[in-house]
């Protein structure tokens, strides 16, 4: 009795689970996933199809040296919105906003008047808190030392077990980026390159970083954040030499809502290529404009 009743019992899960696969929709073998959902506006991160050779880490392998070649307007980051006079250069210089949809960063008024009188004094008569970070030799800060993109300003990607690790060319900078999950560093902590944590989402190296300054700037146009900015990368791999970078900005002290810039960053191939000495203030003949440093820095509304 009782191995007969198991018996039947068995059957019956069988033709249950039968009837309920044949009712499921087959997928078919050739078909890819989706681009993941990072809660971004649909087409912001691209999808990758690329299957990417295992790193002996258990990471996508993606070691290597990388250099930023712009946008799809040939930016180089420069210039975050649409601007005419970069450099000197008296056309129209595409930005690299992708979202809003206008293309222009969402400043609190206050904030744009700010950025605005910094932009215009740049080229012409900046005051010492006006003296882009660029020019003073400091660190390019987050995402604006990915996007160098002048001959020279490679950087170099390593890959350890619960890690990435990037060494820039420029100003010699360097981000450990764990993947282990730990926290943050404590949030009084404020650095120019800020605080990294990483994860990977398929071929998407998703950054957190936080616990940035609010002395860095983040264009040569006098673009500026407070020291409560949180930065989210996400570098997409589509092949073996090509990123597609983007990075969200939020800071709800300085812009109205998150906004987000995208850039092509593609993988250095010249043979023996590696990275030099950067020479960053040496021969410079403003440095007058480089003394009486203001102890904060431009964030904040105007006391």
């Amino acid at each position: 009795m009782t191995t007969r009743t198991l018996a039947s019992t068995l059957t019956a899960i069988a033709v249950a689970s039968a009837l309920l696969w044949a009712a499921s929709p087959a997928t078919p073998a050739s078909q890819t996933p989706g681009p993941p959902d990072f809660g971004l506006p649909p087409g912001v991160i691209p999808a990758s199809t690329w299957k990417a050779p295992l790193h002996p880490s258990g990471q996508p392998n993606v070691e290597g040296i990388y250099q930023a070649v712009g946008n799809e307007g040939g930016s180089q980051g420069i210039n975050i919105e649409p601007m005419v006079g970069v450099m000197g250069n008296k056309r129209v210089t595409p930005g690299i906003v992708i979202d809003p949809p206008d293309k222009m960063i969402p400043y609190i008024p206050w904030a744009r008047a700010r950025r605005d009188e910094m932009r215009d004094a740049s080229m012409t008569g900046p005051t010492a808190a006006m003296v882009d970070t660029r020019n003073r030799g400091w660190a390019e800060g987050i995402p604006r030392i990915n996007y160098y993109g002048v001959p020279g300003a490679a950087f170099q990607i390593l890959q350890q077990k619960d890690a990435v690790l990037i060494l820039y060319e420029v100003q010699h900078e360097f981000r450990h980026i764990p993947l282990d999950g730990r926290p943050q560093i404590d949030e009084p902590v404020k650095l120019f390159m800020g605080s990294s944590r990483g994860r990977w989402v398929g071929n998407t190296l998703v950054v957190d970083a936080s616990n940035i300054n609010d002395r860095f700037r983040i264009s040569i146009a006098g673009d500026f954040a407070s020291d409560k900015l949180k930065v989210t990368e996400y570098w997409t791999w589509i092949d073996q030499d090509t990123i597609k970078h983007r990075a969200t900005f939020t800071d709800p002290q300085v812009f109205t809502r998150p906004w987000t810039v995208a850039m092509t960053i593609k993988r250095v191939k010249e043979k023996n290529y590696e990275l030099l000495e950067y020479s960053g203030v040496e021969g410079d003949k403003d440095s007058h404009l480089m003394v009486d440093i203001p102890a904060k820095g431009d964030a904040g509304p105007p006391k």
